[in-house]
């Protein structure tokens, strides 16, 4: 998720507890009409158990759709038909950032290290199936 385009980690601890705390952040923010293009994924609430990722994720289903569409016309036009400098160049015009705010840059694990300290979810199974 660290190096997916335009999925942007939040916490519960930043108080973003709820949809609406996203929402407002959007305006706060002063996107146009509080338009979230990024997909908000919660940090805090990401669990795996080995076989599954659960997450807990918000998309604005008005704003979403943009910046694919803008790619998608550049593509059609073949004014950039490369597809990561497209998503650069739409991602750099829009603002689309990766955080939303200083504090919820994840921190980093070291693969087999485990998860960082509040990341269990509480509908993880305790045991394989």
């Amino acid at each position: 998720l660290l190096e997916t385009p335009r999925v942007a980690l939040v916490r519960a601890a930043d108080g973003l507890e709820a949809l609406n705390s996203v929402m407002e952040l959007m305006r706060d923010l002063r996107r146009p009409r509080g338009d979230m293009w990024e997909v908000a994924v919660w940090e805090d609430a990401l669990a795996s158990d080995g076989r599954e990722v659960y997450l807990t994720f918000q998309v604005h289903n008005e704003a979403i759709v943009i910046p694919e569409n803008v790619d998608c016309i550049r593509a059609l036009s073949g004014t950039e038909p490369d597809a990561a400098r497209s998503i650069a160049k739409t991602d750099a015009s829009l603002g689309i950032t990766r955080h939303f705010l200083p504090s919820s840059r994840p921190p980093r694990v070291t693969p087999g290290q485990g998860t960082p300290a509040g990341s269990k979810g509480a509908e993880e199974p305790t045991a394989p199936r």
